[in-house]
C-alpha cells in the first residue's frame, strides 16, 4: 500500500482578499471588516454592496448578474454577504409573488442559492450575516423571517452563517440603541433609523465575522483522521494428522460468575507455602522428572483422543504410542 501523504494545508500568495456583498448593512459591514483587517496585516477588504439594493427586484439591481461579474474580475477568498433590508416587495417572475407567498419564498431561495453557488465555485469561503434585532416590531418580524430562509439556506449550501440578531439585543434582550463597544464601555451603537449603526456599532458587527473567520482557520489546521483499511487475516484449519479430517474449534463456553471458584489447572507445580520454604530455595522439584514425563505424556494424549473423538487404546512396550520411559 502507497504511504499516506501528510496533511499539508495549501499556502496562500498575496494578501487574503475579502469581498464584501449587500446593501446598506453590507456598507456598514465593509467599513467595520476594514478596519478590523488592516492591509498591514495581509488582509484586503473590498466593497461590492449597493445601497437600496436585494434580491428582489433585478430590475433595480441584478446580483446574480453582477457577482458573476465581480468573480470573473477578482479573486475571491472570503466572501461576507448581508442583505435582505430592502426585500419586502412583491416579486414579478412568471407573475407576481407576494411577500411570504409560497411562490415568493422559493425564488427568494433560489436566488440565494445562486449567489452562493456562484461564490463558492470560485473557491471563495462563504459568511453570510444575520439581519440584526430591529426596533420597529412590524419590521423586525419580516426581518427574522428572512434570517429564518437565509439560516436554512447557509446549513444547506455548507457555509458559515454568521448570527446577530440576539448579540444585537439590550441586557433586557430587547431592542436597544446603546451596548457595549470592543473595550466593554457603554456606547451608543444604532441610528435613529432603528436600522443602521453606528461606526463603533459597525466594528461591533465586523467583530462577529471576523470570530467566525478565526473559528474557521482553527477548524483547518485540525489533522484529519485517515482510517487505514483493515485487511482479513487467513487462518488455516487445523488438520488431523491420523486422520486427515477438519478439527473443529472448540466452543468458547461462557464466563465464570465472580463468586463461582475457579478449579485449579492440571499439573501445575505447587507454589511455595511460604519465603523459608527449603523445595523452592533448592530448586528441588517435588516430584520426580520420570513421573513428569510420564505426565505429560498421558496428557498428550488424551488431548489427541479428545480432539479425534475416540479414546486411545492402551499402549504396549516396544509400540510408537508408547511414550511412557523405560524403567530403570
Amino acid at each position: 500500500m502507497a504511504p499516506i501523504p501528510d496533511f499539508v494545508p495549501e499556502k496562500r500568495t498575496g494578501p487574503l482578499n475579502v469581498h464584501v456583498f449587500g446593501d446598506s448593512l453590507g456598507d456598514g459591514i465593509w467599513a467595520g471588516l476594514y478596519r478590523k483587517l488592516p492591509k498591514a496585516d495581509g488582509y484586503k477588504v473590498t466593497k461590492h454592496s449597493r445601497v437600496s439594493t436585494g434580491l428582489v427586484r433585478k430590475d433595480f439591481y441584478n446580483w446574480s448578474k453582477a457577482v458573476r461579474q465581480i468573480v470573473a474580475k477578482h479573486r475571491v477568498d472570503v466572501a461576507v454577504v448581508m442583505i435582505g433590508t430592502n426585500d419586502r416587495q412583491t416579486i414579478v417572475e412568471g407573475g407576481r409573488h407576494a411577500l411570504r407567498s409560497q411562490g415568493w419564498e422559493a425564488i427568494y431561495k433560489a436566488r440565494i442559492d445562486d449567489m452562493t453557488q456562484v461564490l463558492k465555485d470560485e473557491g471563495a469561503e462563504v459568511y453570510w450575516v444575520e439581519l440584526p434585532a430591529m426596533r420597529s416590531p412590524r419590521f423586525g418580524r419580516d426581518m427574522k423571517y428572512f434570517n429564518t430562509l437565509f439560516e436554512e439556506r447557509a446549513v444547506a449550501n455548507g457555509i458559515t452563517y454568521v448570527p446577530t440578531w440576539q448579540r444585537t439585543l439590550g441586557s433586557n434582550g430587547k431592542y436597544s440603541a446603546y451596548g457595549l463597544d470592543d473595550k466593554g464601555r457603554k456606547r451608543l451603537m444604532r441610528t435613529n433609523d432603528g436600522i443602521h449603526f453606528t461606526m463603533r456599532g459597525y466594528v461591533k458587527m465586523a467583530g462577529f465575522v471576523t470570530a467566525a473567520m478565526e473559528e474557521a482557520a482553527r477548524m483547518e489546521e485540525v489533522v484529519p483522521v485517515v482510517e487505514l483499511p483493515v485487511e482479513p487475516v487467513a487462518v488455516s484449519p487445523l488438520i488431523d494428522p491420523i486422520t486427515g479430517a477438519t478439527i473443529k474449534a472448540p466452543v468458547a463456553t461462557a464466563p465464570l460468575a465472580p463468586d463461582q471458584p475457579v478449579a485449579p489447572s492440571v499439573d501445575q507445580p505447587d507454589a511455595p507455602d511460604a519465603p523459608g520454604d527449603q523445595s523452592a530455595v533448592s530448586g528441588t522439584p517435588q516430584r520426580s522428572e520420570r513421573a513428569g514425563v510420564s505426565e505429560v505424556a498421558s496428557t498428550i494424549a488424551g488431548a489427541l483422543s479428545d480432539l479425534r473423538g475416540f479414546v486411545l487404546p492402551e499402549p504396549k512396550p516396544g509400540r510408537a504410542d508408547d511414550l511412557r520411559q523405560p524403567a530403570e
